[in-house]
């Protein structure tokens, strides 16, 4: 790009910046009530196309459908009544929610359009259907926007308010990326997706088949949540005690597979992850982790969590892997931990880092 069009680029973003709003506090927590209500419907519809597979056809206004659109109608009138109490610059401000409505509206009349044509997706399907990607693209602009508006602000420390949106709205995302890459979760432990079969937990199988997955699983959930979390970690230091809670709820849909009495490995595994990271951001937190304490952080959180899981089901005496297997899972899982977050912490410009040049807006 010329010169010129970088200048032309830089004036513009000074323009827009000069009207844009501050959405406050308030403001962000009423839009995380809309977000999660979304997120519950979406949640319920999935399973019914699991649990309820030959109860499916001709349901698009009723059940979880209903939940779904209702949370998406609620942030429409975010949006709205946003628009005229604070004047069109407040769409812009919260531009990344704006978009994800945008899709998810769009994909709900793709949806009801795919079932007409080609009737209601079950199981795995559901999972991979078009328009569902659609609608799950559009919820992860839509959950991920506060962090997104938060990042605009200059405070790095945050309140208890801001600090249980940012957290909400990693938590809420990651377990919605859990649930539509449910064939690649730990989460679906015990459960049985396919009839006579139930899914092992990792490490619990010998099968060759297994093992490979069994990879696969624990690089992924990995990757997922040292993004997750690094995003925030590398910009903004929460209130202390709500880190654990964060990764914790994470894996908390897996208490609801079994007996409540029943220790779950991975249960254990994702709270302690979640303790690594508080100890980490409370040791190396200036306040917030620079790229060399975020690649430890993320590899001590992905090996520790696989390390804890592993340690549980060999004291069930369900641990099926050899030494080998799990021991290279764990270093595994912190290499990728610490890559993913050495990545995600590159040097970016924030909201109270940014100054004008030729070339654009670079850290101060």
């Amino acid at each position: 790009m010329s010169n010129r069009g970088v200048v032309v680029r830089s004036r513009i973003r000074r323009v827009v910046g000069d009207h844009s709003v501050q959405i406050t506090d308030g403001e962000l927590v009423v839009l995380m009530a809309c977000n999660l209500v979304t997120t519950v419907g979406l949640s319920g519809d999935i399973s019914r196309h699991f649990q309820n597979i030959g109860n499916l056809n001709g349901d698009f206004l009723s059940g979880w459908h209903l939940v779904l659109y209702g949370g998406v109608t609620a942030v429409a009138l975010w949006l709205g009544v946003g628009a005229l109490r604070r004047g069109p610059a407040f769409v812009t401000s919260a531009g990344t929610t704006t978009v994800g409505f945008l899709i998810l509206a769009f994909g709900g009349v793709a949806d009801a359009a795919w079932h007409a044509r080609f009737g209601t997706e079950a199981n795995i399907e559901a999972l991979v259907s078009p328009p569902h990607l659609m609608v799950f693209a559009g919820l992860t602009f839509l959950l991920s926007s506060p962090i997104v508006v938060l990042w605009r602000r200059p405070a790095r420390r945050l309140g208890l308010v801001a600090s249980l949106v940012a957290l909400s709205s990693v938590v809420s995302t990651v377990l919605v990326i859990s649930l539509f890459t449910g064939y690649l979760s730990p989460l679906a432990g015990g459960m049985s997706i396919t009839p006579g079969y139930i899914e092992p937990l990792v490490g619990e199988s010998p099968i060759d088949y297994d093992q490979v997955r069994g990879l696969a699983i624990a690089v992924w959930t990995v990757a997922v949540l040292v993004a997750a979390f690094t995003v925030i970690l590398v910009r903004f230091r929460p209130v202390p005690g709500l880190l654990w809670l964060s990764v914790f709820l994470c894996g908390a849909p897996a208490l609801a597979l079994t007996s409540w009495t029943v220790i779950k490995p991975e249960i254990v595994g994702y709270a302690v992850a979640g303790l690594v990271l508080e100890v980490m951001v409370a040791l190396t937190g200036k306040p917030t982790l620079g790229r060399g304490a975020a690649a430890v952080t993320g590899a001590l959180l992905g090996s520790m969590l696989w390390a804890a899981t592993f340690a549980m089901l060999r004291s069930d005496g369900r641990l099926g892997w050899t030494i080998d297997l799990w021991g290279g899972t764990i270093i595994l899982s912190g290499l990728i931990g610490a890559a993913v977050a050495s990545l995600v912490a590159l040097p970016v410009p924030t909201g109270d880092a940014l100054v004008d040049s030729p070339l654009g807006p670079r850290p101060a």
